[in-house]
């Protein structure tokens, strides 16, 4: 039989490392630092009060919740419970404060503040919540002067009351209604549409604007536009005219501040005017001291002066003498 003979084994060793690769040593874990008592005093404090939080929160709203419910009114069936609601809700803010104290008007400048006061229906002292800000600025808007209004709240104790006021465009001579002063000469303010302003005292806006023109005529005012477009175009001509009278509902007779009579054409109205403008600059006719400018026939002018001092004198002595 073969000999067996005993072989070690050598020890296994690691691969050789390769050159220029340093091992990595694990560094020391740094020990933790330990908190202060104090700091631990707040992390436990903070633990403990958002429990608290939430408990007192729901106290407060059970609060509200049961006074509100005791501010509806138990009178009668309720017609609308969201305005219940909301009255109700407005008295318990009104109890921490929240009322108000001042009423600033903006834009106002012909309307009586008063008058606006009394559409909002609220004033100093009345809860600044629980009411409608729509349909407050809807009463004010129909006021005959406003054109446009918005409230607004600056809480706690301020209402903002901002209003749009229609333009005076012309003051109307009308016949007043009625059975006291039923026919008698009735002056109000119209805007650019020819809309009479209600509430709009007419003495007071042509104080106010003396180059207002005073209109006269059933169909003036709708047919205002057109003449104040024309009379703008024509710089001259407008500083001389005061009035304007509409004569059978066709044409138009300019007033001149001097009272010369300026009788308009019924077509081409517009070329008249212009023609009027050319006498003023070649002769300066609007401060002649003429009676009537007759410009109704095309091609034609028409000027009658007044009459002569002497005449009506004459006049008088010759219908004396046959007396």
């Amino acid at each position: 039989m073969p000999r067996l003979s005993a072989v070690r084994s050598a020890p296994v060793r690691p691969p050789a490392r390769p050159a220029g690769v340093r091992s990595k040593s694990r560094k020391p874990a740094a020990p933790k630092d330990r908190l202060s008592s104090r700091a631990l005093f707040l992390r436990r404090v903070r633990r403990n009060l958002k429990p608290g939080l939430w408990i007192l929160g729901g106290f407060v709203v059970l609060a509200l919740g049961s006074e509100l419910f005791r501010a509806i009114p138990a009178m009668g069936p309720v017609v609308s419970p969201a305005g219940s609601l909301r009255h109700g809700f407005g008295a318990v803010a009104a109890d921490v404060g929240f009322r108000i104290g001042t009423v600033k008007i903006l834009g106002a400048d012909t309307t009586p503040l008063p008058v606006i006061e009394a559409a909002l229906g609220v004033g100093p002292g009345d809860p600044i919540l629980g009411f409608s800000l729509q349909n407050a600025a809807a009463r004010i808007a129909q006021l005959g002067p406003i054109q446009t209004a918005t409230v607004e709240r600056a809480l706690p104790n301020t209402l903002i009351v901002t209003v749009t006021e229609r333009a005076p465009y012309a003051v109307w001579q009308t016949a007043a209604a009625g059975t006291a002063n039923a026919g008698a000469p009735q002056f109000v303010v119209i805007d650019k549409k020819g809309n009479v302003i209600a509430d709009q005292d007419a003495v007071a806006a042509k104080r106010r604007d003396p180059a207002l023109l005073l209109l006269a005529g059933a169909d003036a005012p709708q047919n205002a536009g057109s003449l104040m477009t024309e009379l703008t175009q024509y710089p001259a001509v407008r500083a001389h005219v005061a009035a304007a009278a509409r004569v059978d509902g066709l044409r138009w007779n300019l007033i001149l501040r001097n009272n010369t009579l300026v009788k308009l054409p019924s077509e081409n109205e517009q070329q008249a005017i212009a023609q009027l403008s050319r006498l003023q600059a070649n002769i300066a006719l609007l401060d002649r001291p003429v009676e009537v400018i007759d410009l109704r026939f095309a091609g034609r002018l028409i000027v009658r002066p007044y009459p002569s001092a002497a005449a009506p004198v004459n006049s008088a002595a010759s219908q004396a003498s046959h007396t």
